[in-house]
């Protein structure tokens, strides 16, 4: 219970997501610099008919809600918002844009790992693992996820002075450099 309207809204709603753990994250509203905001998080799955609570972003003094699990499915899409409350007043609701996780996320880096043999290098790419609710949880790809995820590799041989470019599609690289 508090009255809305009395505060600046918070500012630039948005979510960072990488390999679909999708984080909210928001700027302090730039008149309250200094002053022990505390903030409440609401999200929405497009196509329900009301507003969700996330009771561990609920007068949270921290600029970011990891909404990874209410928005694991990543072929809906969400909205999400925020309210900035200080003693008995409050901002209105700060609103994010759509969040698609399927088209917004970003790959992470594949792990890389080499073979070397007398006179050539094995590169064994590994795509990143999806963002997972629990460890026990089977892990799943983000090749499986995204089945045309390619990576550009390039192999140097600083003594030949010669570099081999490949495209990476999930299958394993055998690289023969002669010196």
């Amino acid at each position: 219970p508090c009255v809305s309207g009395g505060l600046p809204k918070p500012a630039n709603i948005t979510f960072l997501s990488i390999n679909m753990k999708n984080v909210l994250q928001w700027n302090q509203p730039e008149d309250l610099q200094g002053v022990k905001v505390t903030y409440t998080v609401q999200y929405f799955i497009y196509g329900q008919k009301k507003w969700l609570n996330k009771s561990e972003c609920r007068n949270i003094s921290r600029t970011y809600c990891d909404l990874s699990a209410e928005t694991s499915d990543y072929e809906h899409q969400y909205y999400a918002k925020v309210k900035a409350m200080w003693g008995t007043e409050c901002s209105k609701w700060a609103e994010s844009g759509r969040f698609y996780p399927f088209l917004e996320t970003q790959i992470g880096p594949p792990e890389v790992a080499l073979k070397v043999g007398d006179k050539s290098i094995s590169v064994v790419l590994t795509a990143p693992e999806k963002w997972k609710r629990n460890p026990e949880d089977i892990p799943i790809s983000m090749q499986q996820i995204y089945s045309n995820l390619k990576y550009n590799v390039s192999v140097s041989n600083t003594k030949s002075n010669r570099t081999v470019s490949l495209q990476w599609n999930g299958s394993y690289i055998h690289v023969l450099l002669c010196s």
